[in-house]
């Protein structure tokens, strides 16, 4: 039997966290990579899922995945990265 897990604990600001953990058993051995990263990919999804619903902002945020750099002309008022 094979299984994976994927725990996700996020600050809440506030000297606390929250946590979701999710455990996928698969009911043969595997050894392919695919299969069993698409098991993990399955629960980060589930964790991530779950702490979106948290009613702290904090936690949401601290989820949230970094936004990808902006592709396209610059305008030209705008500060050039340091």
């Amino acid at each position: 039997m094979s299984h994976v897990i994927f725990r996700k604990q996020v600050s809440d600001g506030n000297y606390g966290t929250e946590s979701a953990e999710v455990l996928i058993d698969i009911d043969q051995d595997v050894d392919d990579d695919e299969v069993l990263a698409a098991a993990l990919a399955t629960a980060r999804k589930l964790v991530h899922s779950e702490l979106q619903q948290s009613p702290s902002a904090n936690v949401r945020r601290g989820i949230e995945y970094p936004q990808p750099a902006r592709l396209g002309p610059r305008d030209e008022d705008e500060d050039e990265p340091y």
